[in-house]
């Protein structure tokens, strides 16, 4: 899933943040960072979880009995660095959503350390307070709807990574489409803040870079309605054309 825009020096990659734990990189995305002078990934995570402390009351005092126990629920079986409790609602919904699928880094990381070993020019594209903000405009009962929408999901989570991991690698976007019609951003608020709120304000921001950067970002952004490149063509007047 890699793209370009016409007459500029912008490729814009999809990425897989987390890989089956015996899943690979694609061929394509290591072509897609040589070619690169520059690259520029969604946000930094470390500096996300460090904002995404709870500096009022502890969450378990802020959100409703019901919700606390499903959160705890989705955490139970994994170890996080602090409590649920120590975190604001938005993150500790994602966090523990994250507790149910066993995976490894993926394409963020890779192109992170390859970056660092090379010293090439690496930044982000959105600051994670930014992330945090969409995150906390999501309701409780929001998030209710669309962790009950993908606990109801017929495969595991498992099932769920290893399929979209084989969809990525193989670049069958119309799968990847399908599969972000499911689960949780089939609740339009969700799908609202973490997409198409995103991809807009991503959009937005574009600026011809003076050299050859290489924008990753998650390839439920690449597909379906709103999603990124159209936004991208529309604010730039240019085409984008599939490379990959």
């Amino acid at each position: 899933m890699l793209y370009e825009l016409s007459g500029t020096r912008l490729r814009i990659v999809g990425t897989l943040h987390l890989l089956p734990p015996d899943g690979e990189l694609p061929d394509w995305l290591a072509r897609a960072y040589e070619w690169s002078d520059a690259v520029f990934v969604e946000h930094s995570p470390t500096d996300f979880l460090q904002l995404a402390r709870q500096t009022s009351a502890p969450l378990d005092s802020l959100v409703s009995p019901a919700f606390w126990q499903l959160l705890n629920r989705l955490a139970a079986s994994a170890v996080l660095p602090w409590s649920l409790a120590n975190f604001q609602r938005g993150a500790a919904v994602v966090m523990a959503l994250a507790c149910r699928i066993k995976g490894i880094s993926g394409a963020d990381q890779a192109l992170h350390d390859w970056s660092r070993r090379d010293g090439k020019t690496f930044g982000y594209v959105e600051q994670p307070a930014a992330v945090l903000e969409k995150l906390n405009t999501i309701t409780e009962a929001e998030w209710t709807a669309g962790i009950a929408a993908e606990l109801a999901r017929p495969e595991t989570a498992e099932r769920q990574l290893r399929h979209f991991h084989d969809a990525w690698r193989h670049g069958r976007v119309e799968d990847i489409a399908a599969s972000t019609r499911e689960g949780l951003f089939s609740v339009q608020a969700i799908r609202s803040v973490l997409l198409t709120g995103r991809n807009r304000s991503w959009a937005g921001a574009y600026r011809e870079p003076p050299q050859r950067s290489l924008m990753a970002v998650g390839a439920a952004h690449l597909v379906g309605k709103d999603n990124f490149l159209e936004m991208l063509a529309d604010v730039s007047g240019r085409k984008v054309v599939r490379l990959v």
